[in-house]
């Protein structure tokens, strides 16, 4: 039952909130930071690998969990706690370019949400549990741990396009021209 809520929840947390965001705003963020379409290209990028993986392993009956001690802890951790630790920086498959493109990310990330529920629907609770693919940081993870995974990086990521949402808001109130590229962050005065 809570896999299902959770798969149900993955599309519209992200989705949602970036309805009506107009074409300009979407390449904007701070600098150092991903933009809505970055972030966006990030988890379409995260879930369709994965997602692959899970498909050509899907009638394995062969596969065994791998993970170090270390692994286990942090699976349970971020599994069971569901916060993703601030600061990690993304596997490099999931690194977005500059300017990925808003439409292609959008169909990705359908797509791959799809993909993922017709796995749920289709394989028996039981194989579910066995077929694994490798996280680089908590090992490997099961059907089940995805899913959970994934709403807990979703929730993650939600978060910071609502912080960007915010911050193109204040930037349109500003009157400040919308450009493609980051805006340069002023430095405070420092008392001395």
């Amino acid at each position: 039952m809570r896999v299902r809520r959770q798969l149900a929840a993955l599309e519209s947390m992200i989705l949602l909130p970036l309805d009506g965001v107009r074409k300009e705003a979407w390449h904007r963020a701070p600098l150092g930071r991903w933009s809505v379409a970055q972030v966006l290209s990030h988890l379409a990028l995260g879930l369709d690998a994965v997602v692959q993986k899970l498909e050509e392993r899907k009638d394995r009956t062969d596969l065994t969990r791998r993970a170090s001690p270390k692994q286990h802890l942090l699976r349970h951790l971020m599994l069971g706690i569901g916060r993703i630790p601030r600061g990690r920086r993304a596997a490099e498959a999931t690194e977005p370019g500059d300017r990925p493109d808003p439409e292609l990310v959008l169909a990705q990330f359908r797509m791959a949400i799809q993909r993922l529920e017709t796995l749920c629907e289709t394989l028996p609770p039981e194989q579910q549990q066995r077929v694994f693919v490798r996280h680089p940081v908590v090992g490997d993870l099961s059907l089940p741990e995805w899913v959970r995974f994934f709403y807990v990086h979703n929730r993650h990521h939600a978060h910071q396009i609502g912080v960007r949402l915010r911050w193109l808001e204040r930037q349109r109130r500003r009157g400040k021209p919308p450009k493609g590229q980051p805006e340069r962050r002023k430095r405070k005065k420092v008392r001395r």
